[in-house]
Formats: structure tokens, C-alpha cells, sequence
């Protein structure tokens, strides 16, 4: 039978070199040539006297006159011993259903997480992935569908093998028809270049277990002296196994580092092997990483090793600091745009405000990249004004070349934002992902991000707040420091006048500065006029049914000359209880819940974004008649990490509440978990009490 097939496919083959007027796809064969090479393609296309084999994720093209034989059924018997060859998968899945017995609760086991990197002698890479993962919950299945990035223009990718073990012993494999290769969506603010291969192994269920295996091939690096990876041995489900190899020719040297790796996994085994220096981390049993409130990126979370054939940031800078002088240009049209923009100003922080405000605002935010220059440098600042966008980094060049039409010494410089975890500094490998600019004004030295669009100078986006700064053009590691609280800070006044039904009218006022400013000016824009009136009227709401809104207002989010506000003026009727004599009155809104220290113990750090101050400054009216039965008393509490001070004062009919609650640090050590959490409860314990009045005519008649 087989030997009648393959004449049957023999037929085809030669009916598909007649076929030279119209284009014919035919399935997944095996080719081979005159010199005897064979070549596998996943899908055959003959145009005229060409093939278009398409290999993994490649396109490649062989002239009719270099084949002399396509045979099909050579790659379907590979398919059929891939489908039914359950042997090796049978001790996989036995590791998984183990680990699975420690950690029923978890929705899948991965139990081979393999990573292994080959830098070739000509400076391109090779990087072999493999996944092997048991699907215990509902929840998991998506793990089947698997989408796998790479850029056309430098990589390839091979699917090597896509399979499921079905609960019933049975084995279905992915076939090359089942594999998609599509653009990355582009559009909006940003332009993709990559593709994706993708597809769904199929048969997977719950009780399956499902294993990929791929290889991408860089045949195009951006720099064939920069060879970087990294790898992460655990994950939010269990791990059995988890490898790390890299392998580099011998005699290359290869610098790592190993952030939260113990120090007996820290440092690989290395070998010699058939001409190459192999490194190698292997971690076993890793237990799930079980998710808290405000924890760690995961980067500062997990064991993970980083690794470089460049020690320190030497090459890199060498590399990039040529680029930014060729695009750190000052143009008559830069000039022209600078003048314009600065006529009339001020002083010199009036001028740098209008420069900040018009990256900001009027080059619109778009990212195409592609290059090293692109990724890493951005273009010339010229070029980003005829096109009126740019991402971070044509953002950062422009602001620092129009600073530098004004004499100011100023650099875009690379930060790695701290919602993704501290950037590596200690080798030599590309960690940044944002691009904001380096200001040098007299003594002093401060940062700007022109991304941040509803920003008012001189603040700058939270998550730029406490990182590091690589300046490739004056070679230097800098840091942005953490701004007092103050520089974010939400002070809101309040004056409620309060009746003798109860009835409570509130005035309000907040002015916000820093993030609480940006937010807010970025939540308002984003608002229709009668939208916000209907989110004043939902919050008032909130606290009673029975209200009445006389004013909701703010100030222009557009107008950067000043801080933004917010206000309102509003009634709650019969809001303040009354028992006999006695009123019984609660602030409203005064209530801080901290869901940080929800836990009874925690695992990790608490992070905070940034620093934050919130203060309240209230004035309370008692009715005619009510006297002060009892005032809360005041409150102090100071941590290394929070302030907090409650202040009741009363002079005559009148009652003020100054309240302070400061965030000091983005980061609290767990050690110091229970003197926090005893520290934050105690403050929201005391923004629960009341105020008691008491109605003096009735007090009189008592007696």
C-alpha cells in the first residue's frame, strides 16, 4: 500500500511541473533537489517555474529545474508517528498529575519549561522553546492556543512539534494546515512590524496534557556583538521543571545576573561541548506564586537570570552614543519652532513649560519601530515636527533639541518605568522600555516625560518616579528620585453647614497637583459635560438617595497655566440621625480603607506607585441650639512609609477637621508587614468615628 502511494504522489509531483500557466498550492511535502538536499515545506505553491515553499514562518522560493523530486507522503508518515507516539509523553504527564496532588487547587501544572540559546560564530542566534503544560481546570484551556511573535525582517520561527495527550492515552498533533501566519495588528498609536504564527493543539481538555515546541532563528540581528535572553523559573501555576541553557562558541564569554535566585541556583553549570561553552540554571518543584494586593513587579518577585556577551554598558553606549549625535541636530526650522513657541514668556521655567506642553500635546503619540536607532534613539528632532508624531523616543529628542535652542544642557535618556520592575544596570543588555528627557538648569538636574499628556510642568508620569537612567550620550547611570508627597498631593476643602433636621449642605473644593492632577485632567477629558454631572450625582448618591445638586464644576483640563480643580455644592437631607437629645453626625467621605494589609501575613513587598499626600481641611457649622457632646481626639501616626495626623478643633458654633495622610515610600519590606498593617488599621479605625451633639433646649428642660 505504502509503495503504491508514494507512485500515486509521484504522479502529482510530476503533474505539478506541467502546470506552468496557472498557480496550483498543494499540501505539506518533502522536495528534493539535484544536489540531494531534501527540504521540508510545510505548504507547496508552483508558479509558472518557480516553488514558493512556505517553512515555519518563512517563504522561500526554489527554481523548477533545481527539484527532482516532491514526495508528499515523507512528511505525512512523520505527521502519523507524531500523532500516535505517546511514550515519551506518558512519564511527562505522571510528573504533572504528582505535582498536581501538592497543589489541587491550581489550574494547570507546567511541568517542562525549557529556554535554550545558541549564539552561532557569524553572530546570529538560534533559541529553542519548549512548553509542556497539564491542563487541570476549565480556566486553563486557553494555554492551547498558542500565538508566537517574531519580525519577518530578522527572524524565522519553526514550529517543531504541537501536540495533545488526551485523558484516554490518545495523541493529536497540530498538522502544518492548522498553522496561521498573520500580521500584527498595527493602527491607532502604534505600527507593528511583527508577525505571528499561530494555532490550537487540538483534542486539549481539561485532564490533557498539551506540548509545543518551536525555534526562532535571529538571521538578521540588529548587532551581531549583542546576544542578551532572559528566563523565568517560576510562575502564578506550579512548576516541576524549568532550564535555562545557553550556549555561546568557545572562548565567548557570557556575564549574567540572577535577581531573587538563591545562591546555590545563582551561577549555572558549564560545560565544553562540540566546540561551545554551554551554560546552564535548572530549577525544580517551584510552587505557584500566589498573587497579593500592591505586590512587586514580577521581575523583583521570581528567581529569573538575565544574561550578555557584553560585561558592562560600554559596547551599548559606544554603539548608541554615535546615533544620538547624528540625530541631536538643532535645524533652522527646530529654531523657528522654538521662537515661536517661547515669545513672550516669562522666564526660563515659563519657556520650558511651553516647549513640555507642545511635545506633549501637539505631537501626537504614534510608535513605529524597526531599528536599533529607532527602538533605542528615535529620530532627529526636525524630522518629528514635519510628521507631528513620534513615540517616546522621537518625543525625548525633540523636547532635549529644543532645550538645546535655548542653551539648556538637556539628553533623552532610557528608564524602565517601576510598574515593570527594576531595570538591569549591571550588564551590558538593552532593559529600558520608556524614553523620557534629562534636564540640566544651573545646579540642578531634573527629568521630563512629554508621553504624559495631561502633566503640568515640572511633574512628570508616576511610573517614571524612582528609576534609573541610562544617558548613553555623557555614558552615566543617573536616577529620578522619588518626589516628596507633596508634589502629589489631593487637598480638598470642605465646609458643611449643618440644620437641626439633620439635614447637611456641603461646599467642596479640590485642587490636586502631580499624579492626582494628571489623573484627574485625563478623567475629565475623557468625559461628555452631562457625564460628569451623572458621576457627581452617582457619588453624592452613594452616600444617601436624598439629596439635592446645586453646582458640579471644574476648571479647564486644557489649561495648564494653573493647578486643576474640582468643586460642587450639594444638600443631603435628614442626613445626620437623631436619637432623643442627641444628634449622631459622620463626615462624609472620611472613611480610608487600606487593602494592602487586608492579609493576616503577606509573602511580598508592598509597592506603592509613587509618593502621595491627601488633605482634608473641613469646616463643620453646628445647628442652632446643638452644643459639642463629643469631639474624636486626635490621632498621630508616623512610619518610616506613612504619615497620618486628625486634628478636631472647636471655637464657638464651629467645628474644623484638618487631616493629613501621607504616602512616604514606594516600598515596604515585608519584615515590616505587621508594623504597617498595625499602623494603617489604626488610622482606618479612626476615620470610622462620629461626632455627638447634643440639642441644648432639651438638655435644659432635662434638668
Amino acid at each position: 500500500m505504502k509503495s503504491r502511494c508514494s507512485r500515486i504522489m509521484s504522479l502529482l509531483a510530476t503533474a505539478a511541473f506541467g502546470l506552468l500557466a496557472a498557480a496550483t498550492t498543494l499540501p505539506a511535502a518533502q522536495l528534493t533537489l539535484l544536489n540531494g538536499e531534501t527540504v521540508d515545506a510545510d505548504e507547496l505553491l508552483f508558479e509558472g517555474a518557480t516553488f514558493s515553499l512556505r517553512i515555519g514562518s518563512e517563504t522561500v522560493h526554489q527554481a523548477r529545474e533545481t527539484v527532482r523530486d516532491i514526495s508528499f507522503s515523507a512528511r505525512k508518515r512523520e505527521e502519523t508517528a507524531l500523532a500516535t507516539e505517546a511514550a515519551d509523553l506518558l512519564p511527562l504527564v505522571n510528573r504533572g498529575r504528582e505535582c498536581l496532588a501538592k497543589y489541587p487547587d491550581a489550574p494547570s501544572v507546567t511541568i517542562l519549561d525549557e529556554l535554550d540559546y545558541r549564539l552561532r560564530p557569524d553572530g546570529t542566534n538560534r533559541t529553542l522553546v519548549r512548553q509542556v503544560i497539564l491542563l487541570a481546570k476549565e480556566e486553563s484551556l486557553g494555554a492551547a492556543e498558542v500565538g508566537i511573535g517574531f519580525d519577518p525582517n530578522r527572524e524565522r520561527v519553526r514550529l517543531i512539534h504541537a501536540r495533545c495527550l488526551a485523558p484516554d492515552g490518545s495523541v493529536h498533533s497540530v498538522s502544518p494546515d492548522q498553522i496561521k501566519v498573520t500580521k500584527a495588528s498595527s493602527g491607532g498609536e502604534y505600527y507593528n512590524p511583527y508577525q505571528t504564527m499561530s494555532f490550537t493543539i487540538p483534542e486539549a481538555e481539561v485532564g490533557s496534557m498539551i506540548d509545543y515546541a518551536y525555534e526562532t532563528e535571529e538571521y538578521n540581528p540588529f548587532d551581531r556583538k549583542l546576544f542578551e535572553g532572559r528566563s523565568f523559573f517560576q510562575d502564578s501555576n506550579p512548576v516541576v521543571e524549568s532550564l535555562l541553557t545557553v550556549r555561546v562558541p568557545k572562548g565567548t564569554p557570557l556575564y549574567h545576573v540572577a535577581p531573587q535566585c538563591p545562591p546555590d541556583k545563582a551561577q549555572p553549570a558549564v560545560r565544553d561541548e562540540d566546540g561551545e561553552t554551554v551554560h546552564r540554571w535548572h530549577f525544580t518543584d517551584m510552587p505557584p506564586v500566589i498573587s497579593e494586593p500592591m505586590m512587586p513587579p514580577w521581575r523583583e518577585i521570581v528567581p529569573n537570570v538575565a544574561f550578555s556577551i557584553q560585561k558592562d554598558r560600554t559596547y551599548l553606549w559606544d554603539r548608541l552614543a554615535p546615533m544620538f549625535e547624528k540625530r541631536f541636530i538643532v535645524t533652522d526650522i527646530v529654531k523657528a519652532q522654538v521662537e515661536n513657541l517661547t515669545k513672550g514668556a516669562r522666564d526660563i521655567h515659563d519657556k520650558i513649560a511651553r516647549l513640555y506642553r507642545f511635545c506633549q500635546q501637539d505631537i501626537r503619540y504614534i510608535s513605529i519601530k524597526g531599528s536599533l536607532a529607532a527602538n533605542q534613539v528615535g529620530r532627529a528632532a526636525e524630522e518629528t515636527l514635519k510628521n507631528r508624531f513620534g513615540d517616546c523616543t522621537d518625543k525625548g529628542m525633540l523636547l532635549a533639541t529644543m532645550l538645546k535652542c535655548l542653551g539648556i544642557e538637556a539628553y533623552p535618556v532610557g528608564v524602565r518605568t517601576n510598574d515593570a520592575g527594576k531595570a538591569i544596570r549591571e550588564i551590558g543588555i538593552f532593559d529600558d522600555n520608556h524614553c523620557i528627557t534629562e534636564v540640566h538648569l544651573a545646579s540642578d538636574v531634573f527629568y521630563l516625560d512629554s508621553t504624559a499628556s495631561d502633566y503640568r510642568y515640572p511633574a512628570l508620569r508616576g511610573d517614571d518616579h524612582d528609576v534609573s537612567v541610562d544617558n548613553a550620550q555623557l555614558r552615566r547611570i543617573n536616577h529620578v528620585p522619588l518626589p516628596p508627597p507633596e508634589a502629589n498631593s489631593t487637598l480638598t476643602t470642605r465646609t458643611l453647614t449643618l440644620s437641626p433636621d439633620g439635614s447637611l449642605r456641603i461646599e467642596s473644593a479640590t485642587i490636586a497637583t502631580g499624579t492626582g492632577e494628571a489623573a484627574l485632567r485625563g478623567w475629565i477629558r475623557s468625559l461628555k459635560p452631562e457625564e460628569f454631572e451623572r458621576h457627581t450625582r452617582g457619588s453624592i448618591g452613594a452616600i444617601s438617595p436624598n439629596y439635592t445638586l446645586e453646582l458640579a464644576t471644574y476648571s479647564n483640563p486644557l489649561d495648564f497655566s494653573r493647578p486643576f480643580m474640582l468643586g460642587s455644592t450639594y444638600t443631603l437631607h435628614r442626613f445626620a440621625p437623631r436619637s432623643g437629645s442627641y444628634m449622631i453626625f459622620e463626615i462624609p467621605g472620611l472613611r480610608l480603607r487600606f487593602p494592602e494589609v487586608g492579609l493576616a501575613s503577606r509573602t511580598y513587598d508592598i509597592s506603592y506607585g509613587t509618593t502621595s499626600l491627601r488633605a482634608d481641611e473641613i469646616t463643620v457649622k453646628l445647628p442652632a441650639g446643638f452644643t459639642v457632646k463629643y469631639l474624636p481626639a486626635p490621632v498621630s501616626v508616623e512610619t518610616p512609609w506613612v504619615r497620618f495626623s486628625s486634628t478636631y478643633t472647636q471655637t464657638g458654633d464651629t467645628i474644623v477637621l484638618s487631616r493629613r495622610t501621607a504616602i512616604t515610600a514606594r516600598r515596604v519590606p515585608v519584615a515590616e508587614y505587621h508594623r504597617l498593617k498595625q499602623a494603617l488599621e489604626k488610622i482606618s479605625q479612626s476615620t470610622e468615628e462620629r461626632i455627638f451633639l447634643e440639642e441644648a433646649a432639651t438638655k435644659e428642660s432635662g434638668r
